[in-house]
């Protein structure tokens, strides 16, 4: 009989993730043990407040909040799930300088430091692991990673935040934005503040990381453009379903000719018909598209302790270390700025010579209506510039706007 392993966790965050992962082990150890022959114990937890009742199978004599004491904790593996850029950059770089296989759910830190951190786990011959950090459940670093022998994919797209589309399937129910987000935090789905989830960021961080693996491109150069869905969120998701659409918050990588990759974050009015309309509450789906004759798909619930919580024991339980940085061969990709043309959708809350102020900005619109909420207009292929300009002339003139990009087909929109 092969001996099991027994490995030594530092836990660095006991919150809902940290929390969840601790519970995780505990509740599923006889289970670990028999399928992959180790024993996972804790050594250590760093919390801010190591008095406080959490309610985990931990003995009080294991929680610190002495960083220097946790640093010095003897483990095999230190998982971060603080969150933010410190202490969990000082944790990792610590971590993995000492040889110790380092995994976070950390999307801010891998987003901002990945490749420095990936290229010093590989001078100390450990591992660098951050599947938790996209997608949760959905295994989006996994499934790409596993395709790095592969050509590179045409793109990566999808739903990278369960939160936004937990609120946005909520609105498209008739529930108020207000209701939608605190059901959200009831569920443990969302912050208090969860402005990061609403305006794009969370999953900008996200898609900053996919890339780098899809096309090795550093985080911290992608250039992505970021449209907020607030402050109407409620409008778009409105007009999207009397257009005969749904609204998605949609986070995309794109590679085009001459090894470029473009990034965008905004909202987007999908098919009905489509894999992202059904793809509801906090669920997360990415389509990768590798030239076959459908995407890749990958979904899962994308927010919460236990998607989460479940996507770092993946990550343990990786019993060799996950290919950190493309090979010599492979293309050098640069991040470029996106001039493609789409078709948008404008909300605005006056529109007095709206039509005429569009053309002014090279902008034709297509059709547009007006209601008791203002004045809504959708565009003809236009490149996002030209409407951001657009866009940017109204808001200075104290109009409320709200864009959303359009995939509709013509015979998939109703008329207003």
């Amino acid at each position: 009989m092969t001996p099991k392993r027994d490995v030594r966790l530092a836990l660095a965050g006991c919150g809902v993730v940290g929390g969840g992962l601790v519970r995780l082990l505990h509740d599923a150890r006889d289970e670990i043990a028999s399928r992959f022959d180790v024993n996972f114990s804790v050594a250590s937890v760093l919390v801010r407040n190591p008095t406080r009742e959490r309610h985990v199978p931990v003995p009080d004599s294991l929680f610190t909040n002495d960083l220097d004491a946790f640093l010095q904790t003897d483990a095999d593996v230190v998982v971060e799930a603080i969150g933010g850029e410190e202490p969990a950059q000082t944790i990792a770089s610590a971590a993995l300088r000492r040889g110790r296989k380092f995994i976070t759910a950390n999307k801010e830190l891998i987003a901002g430091a990945g490749d420095r951190l990936c290229h010093l786990a590989r001078e100390t011959g450990t591992s660098l692991d951050f599947g938790a950090a996209v997608g949760a459940s959905a295994p989006v670093i996994s499934t790409l990673r596993d395709l790095l022998g592969a050509s590179p994919p045409r793109s990566v797209r999808g739903i990278l935040n369960g939160t936004s589309n937990f609120v946005i399937t909520e609105l498209e129910r008739g529930v108020a934005l207000d209701r939608a987000l605190a059901t959200a935090r009831e569920r443990g789905l969302a912050e208090s503040d969860c402005s990061r989830d609403l305006d794009g960021r969370d999953a900008a961080a996200k898609l900053a990381i996919t890339a780098w693996v899809a096309f090795g491109i550093a985080p911290s150069t992608l250039r992505i453009r970021r449209t907020s869905l607030l402050p109407g969120l409620p409008q778009l998701a409105r007009v999207a379903l009397g257009l005969g659409g749904r609204l998605r918050l949609l986070a995309e990588c794109v590679q085009l000719d001459a090894n470029r990759v473009v990034a965008s974050v905004e909202p987007t009015i999908v098919s009905a018909a489509s894999g992202f309309a059904r793809t509801h509450g906090e669920e997360n789906r990415i389509e990768i598209d590798q030239g076959w004759s459908a995407p890749l798909t990958v979904s899962g619930p994308g927010a919460g302790a236990e998607p989460t919580a479940s996507a770092l024991l993946s990550d343990l339980l990786r019993t060799s270390p996950p290919p950190n940085a493309r090979g010599p061969e492979a293309r050098i990709f640069l991040p470029a700025t996106d001039g493609r043309e789409h078709r948008w959708l404008l909300l605005t809350d006056q529109g007095s010579g709206f039509v005429q102020r569009a053309v002014a900005h090279g902008v034709t619109i297509e059709r547009s209506w007006a209601d008791s909420n203002g004045v809504g207009a959708l565009t003809s292929r236009v490149e996002w510039s030209r409407v951001e300009d657009l866009a940017a002339a109204l808001r200075a003139s104290r109009e409320h706007v709200a864009t959303a990009r359009v995939e509709l087909s013509d015979a998939e929109v109703r008329v207003q």
